[in-house]
């Protein structure tokens, strides 16, 4: 999860040990739930700390939302290095990355998923624009060179690469029990996600 990195060292400290347990708390009891007693104590400190920096609690789920979303804003700020030299694995390069990712920061998709069932937005993500962008370009030079589907458009595309990552986060416990194989075993989760660039890209 990002750094807190304003304040004394100390501080720094004590912030990074609330945002931690208020993560943990966000994701386990969902916002109604999220108490901030439970936050103080896994956080070690007096929860009048909490009320001094954050002010209450919405004001501490907000900024837990903020930097969650800064996360995938700073995996995205990444897609600006490929080049033209991408284009034909240009869907396994995403796909790798967005699994990469959910690995490095198993707590995103559960604040994703309550900010979405609250049905608000909070904290618009500002830079998506431009990684997007050039990723946009290089795909539709792809489709123009033969790599991809000229009928299938940007928006699909990396609708559907997001959706496979997220839903394999979200659901893979569920689904083993469905398929009866444990997809969490990485042979099994190699097989799984080179299948599905198979399906999708080949």
């Amino acid at each position: 999860m990002a750094e807190v990195s304003s304040g004394s060292g100390k501080g720094v400290e004590t912030r990074r040990r609330i945002f931690d347990a208020a993560v943990r708390e966000f994701s386990e009891a969902g916002y109604a739930g999220a108490r901030i007693d439970r936050i103080a104590k896994a956080a070690g400190i007096n929860k009048q700390r909490i009320y001094a920096y954050f002010g209450d609690k919405e004001g501490l789920y907000v900024e837990v939302w903020r930097r969650t979303s800064s996360l995938i804003d700073e995996e995205d700020a990444g897609l600006l290095d490929l080049g033209d030299e991408d284009i034909p694995g240009l869907g396994r390069i995403l796909l790798g990355r967005y699994i990469d990712f959910h690995e490095r920061h198993p707590e995103f998709w559960r604040i994703f998923v309550l900010e979405n069932m609250m049905g608000r937005r909070r904290h618009p993500r500002s830079n998506t624009g431009i990684p997007y962008t050039h990723v946009r370009e290089l795909y539709e030079k792809g489709q123009a060179a033969g790599f991809f589907d000229p009928g299938v458009g940007f928006e699909s595309f990396l609708f559907t690469l997001i959706a496979v990552t997220f839903f394999y986060a979200t659901n893979r416990k569920t689904m083993s029990d469905t398929l009866a194989i444990d997809l969490s075993k990485p042979e099994i989760k190699a097989r799984l996600f080179e299948e599905i660039s198979r399906l999708l890209f080949d």
